[in-house]
């Protein structure tokens, strides 16, 4: 166990300390702060509101807040609260008392450490976003989300705040998080009738052949 502890420690040097440069800092508080909470959600609300724009639907006709908003809602705060469970029972400390710890100022955190919530969340979403959109033309926006959301998890140890095992364990939740919540809530999404966009009457189109 020392072992693993050391080489955590060892990582978060390579980060903490290997990529510290001038400029890099507020490109890095810039990216964790898209794991704030309300950041987050807001971005799922305006991609609701995008899809309900399009008239993209479920199968079913589900309307984009039973498509989109509640999976997300439920990946989001499923990943939120198996993080703060953890939090209270595994009482690590954060890097913020090592002594030789490059902590950004805004981040003098002092509650427990593992896991990273940041990412927990991020990464909850941007799974549940690829695996949404996996199978159709816009998967590259799913693949886009994942790799801002290892982003986020690379931030957080970055500015001093999270071990790697924090960043990986909270990615694992975020993960399972967001494939729960597609394959009990998603829906797949289908485009609007041509009728629909141009905002005609769908019964003025005759059906095809």
């Amino acid at each position: 166990m020392e072992t693993l502890l050391q080489c955590d420690r060892e990582l978060f040097y390579a980060v903490n300390h290997g990529l510290n440069h001038p400029w890099l800092d507020p490109v890095m508080w810039v990216i964790t702060s898209l794991g704030l909470g309300w950041v987050q959600l807001l971005a799922v609300l305006i991609a609701t509101l995008f899809v309900a724009r399009r008239q993209a639907v479920g199968v079913r006709g589900r309307s984009a807040w039973r498509a989109v908003f509640l999976p997300a809602l439920v990946a989001f705060l499923g990943s939120g609260l198996t993080v703060q469970l953890l939090k209270r029972a595994v009482p690590r400390l954060r890097p913020s008392n090592l002594t030789d710890a490059l902590v950004a100022p805004d981040e003098r955190i002092f509650h427990n450490s593992f896991p990273s919530g940041h990412t927990a969340t991020a990464f909850a979403l941007a799974f549940w976003l690829f695996l949404q959109l996996y199978r159709t033309r816009h998967r590259l926006w799913g693949y886009g989300a994942l790799l801002l959301a290892g982003l986020v998890g690379l931030s957080r140890i970055y500015r001093g705040v999270h071990y790697p095992s924090d960043v990986l364990t909270g990615a694992l939740i975020g993960v399972l998080w967001g494939a729960v919540a597609y394959l009990t809530l998603s829906v797949p999404l289908m485009p609007a009738p041509p009728a629909a966009e141009s905002g005609q009457d769908s019964e003025s189109v005759s059906p095809r052949a």
